[in-house]
C-alpha cells in the first residue's frame, strides 16, 4: 500500500509542478508586448530521497523557485546609456533651436541687419546733407538694436524655459525615487516570505530606467532585495524604503531642504542637459552677443563723437553710452550690452546730429562717415572671446584681433558646430543603446515559439503524470479485489 500512495503522491507533486510551470508559461506570453517585462521560468528540482529498504527512492519533483532571465550588466548597461542618450537629446533639441535664433538663411538674420547698417553708413558718406540718407541710417541702426536685443531676449527666454523644465524634472525624480523606495519595501517583504517578486522587481527596474532618462544614477542591490540609488556625483536617493528629494529655489537645486546648490553634481539625463544649456552654453553665447554688441557701440560712439553734424556740433553719441548707464552693471566686459543697446537721444528723431563729417566741418565732408562705415572689415580690432565651462564655474577670455563680421560669423559657426556635434553624440548613443536592447531582450525577452514549445512540453508530461495515477488507482484497485 505504502508504494502505491507513493506512486501516487510522485504522480500528484508532479501534476501540481506542471501546473506551476504552465502558469509561468503562461504568464510570459501574457506579457509579451509588456515594457520591462523579463521571461521567467519554472525552476524543476527531484524531491528529497527516502530510505527504503537500504535503497534510496526518489519522491518525485517539486519546482524550487521562478527565476528570471535576467541580465544585471547588460541592464545596468541600459541605464547608464539611456542617461546619456537623454542628456544628447536634450542638448541637441534646445541647440537646434538657438541655432534657428542665429539662422543666417533668412533676411531678418543679424549679419543682414550689420550689412544693411554699414551700407547706411557708406550711402551717407556718399551723400552726407542728404536727410533721406541720414533717416535711412538711423532706421537701419534701429533695426540692427532691435535684432540684438531680441536675441538677447530669445536667449534670456531660453535660460527661463530651462529653470521651468528644471523645476519639473525635479519634482519627477522625486515622484520616481519615492515609487522606487516603496518598491523596495513591498520586494524585501515579499522575499523574506520566500514568495518570488519577479513582477516587482520588473517594475523597479523599468522605474530605475526612467529615472535614468531624467538624472544619471548608479544603483546597487543589497543583500535583502533592495537598491540604494545614487546620483553620478555621489547623492544618495534611495536607501531601503526611504527615499531624499530635492527641490528649487531660483537657479538653485537643494538637496533634502538643505541650502545649499547641488546643480553641479546633478549630470547626466533631461536634467544635466538643461542645467548644461542654462548654466553653460546659453551664457556663454549671451557673454559673445554682449561683447559684439558692446564692440559695436564703443567704436562706433569713439568715432562719431569725434565728428560733426550737420551744425558743426561734435560729442555727440550714436548709440546710447553704456559706460554711465545703470542698465549695464560691469561695462568692463560689456555683460548686458546686447540688451541694452539703442540709438542715443542725441541722433533719435534728430538725422540732423548724425556726425559723418571731419574736422574740416566744410560742406559735404564725408570723413567720419567714412571711418564709421570702415569699422565692418576692420580686422585689427581687438574683441574678447568667452569661453564658459564646469557650469560656470570657469569662465574666462581671451582676446581675438578681428573685424566685427568675422568675429559674428565665427560665433555663428561654433553654434552650428555645437550643434552637429550634439546630433552625432545623440545618434551613437542610441545606436549603442539599440544594439543593447537587443542584447537583452535576446536574453530577457519572450518568445513566443519557445514558450509554445515549453508548453507542449509540459502538456505531454502532464498527460503522463496522469496517466501514472490512472495506472496506480488500478493496481489500488486489484488490491482490494483480491483482499
Amino acid at each position: 500500500m505504502s508504494g502505491i500512495n507513493a506512486i501516487m503522491n510522485i504522480a500528484a507533486g508532479a501534476l501540481q509542478a506542471d501546473q506551476i510551470a504552465m502558469d509561468v508559461a503562461s504568464h510570459n506570453i501574457a506579457n509579451v508586448n509588456t515594457p520591462g517585462y523579463t521571461r521567467q521560468s519554472a525552476v524543476f528540482e527531484s524531491g528529497s530521497p527516502v530510505s527504503m529498504n537500504q535503497l534510496r527512492i526518489g519522491t518525485g519533483v517539486q519546482i524550487a523557485s521562478v527565476a528570471q532571465a535576467f541580465d544585471p550588466y547588460t541592464t545596468r548597461t541600459i541605464q547608464q546609456n539611456t542617461s546619456s542618450l537623454n542628456e544628447y537629446q536634450t542638448e541637441a533639441s534646445v541647440l537646434s533651436q538657438l541655432e534657428s535664433l542665429f539662422n543666417e538663411t533668412r533676411d531678418s538674420s543679424l549679419s543682414n541687419a550689420m550689412s544693411d547698417f554699414w551700407n547706411a553708413w557708406q550711402g551717407v558718406a556718399n551723400n552726407p546733407g542728404g536727410t533721406v540718407e541720414r533717416t535711412a541710417l538711423l532706421e537701419k541702426a534701429k533695426i540692427l538694436t532691435q535684432k540684438i536685443n531680441s536675441l538677447s531676449n530669445d536667449l534670456t527666454g531660453t535660460k527661463k524655459d530651462m529653470d521651468n523644465n528644471l523645476q519639473m524634472g525635479i519634482e519627477k525624480v522625486n515622484e520616481l525615487t519615492k515609487q522606487i523606495a516603496d518598491l523596495n519595501g513591498q520586494i524585501v517583504s515579499a522575499e523574506a516570505a520566500q514568495t518570488p517578486a519577479n513582477d516587482l522587481r520588473d517594475q523597479r527596474n523599468s522605474l530605475l530606467e526612467e529615472l535614468s532618462s531624467w538624472v544619471g544614477n548608479v544603483s546597487v542591490e543589497q543583500g535583502n532585495g533592495s537598491v540604494t540609488v545614487f546620483t553620478q556625483g555621489g547623492i544618495l536617493l534611495v536607501d531601503g524604503n526611504r527615499n531624499w528629494k530635492f527641490s528649487t529655489q531660483g537657479d538653485s537645486i537643494y538637496y533634502n531642504n538643505v541650502p545649499s546648490d547641488v546643480s553641479k553634481s546633478l549630470t547626466g539625463g533631461k536634467i544635466g542637459g538643461w542645467l548644461d544649456i542654462r548654466d553653460e552654453i546659453v551664457p556663454q553665447y549671451q557673454a559673445n552677443l554682449d561683447e559684439l554688441a558692446g564692440t559695436l557701440i564703443q567704436q562706433v560712439n569713439t568715432l562719431h563723437t569725434a565728428g560733426y553734424t550737420l551744425s558743426g556740433g561734435t560729442g555727440t553719441y550714436f548709440f546710447q553710452d553704456f559706460l554711465t548707464s545703470p542698465a549695464v552693471p560691469n561695462a568692463t566686459d560689456f555683460k548686458g550690452t546686447a540688451a541694452f543697446i539703442s540709438l542715443s537721444s542725441d541722433v533719435l528723431g534728430h538725422p540732423e546730429n548724425i556726425a559723418a563729417g571731419g574736422v574740416s566741418g566744410a560742406p559735404g565732408d564725408n570723413e567720419n562717415a567714412l571711418n564709421i562705415a570702415a569699422i565692418q572689415t576692420d580686422g585689427s580690432l581687438s574683441i574678447r572671446k568667452w569661453t564658459i565651462s564646469n557650469r560656470g564655474g570657469s569662465t574666462s577670455s581671451s582676446v581675438e584681433t578681428t573685424s566685427m563680421d568675422d568675429y559674428y560669423r565665427t560665433l555663428v559657426g561654433e553654434i552650428g558646430i555645437t550643434t552637429e556635434a550634439a546630433n552625432e553624440n545623440q545618434s551613437f548613443v542610441q545606436s549603442k543603446l539599440d544594439d543593447l536592447r537587443d542584447l537583452r531582450d535576446s536574453v530577457s525577452g519572450v518568445n513566443l515559439d519557445e514558450e509554445m514549445t515549453q508548453l507542449l512540453k509540459l502538456q505531454r508530461a502532464y498527460e503522463a503524470s496522469s496517466k501514472i495515477i490512472s495506472i496506480a488507482d488500478e493496481m489500488l484497485q486489484s488490491l482490494l479485489q483480491s483482499v
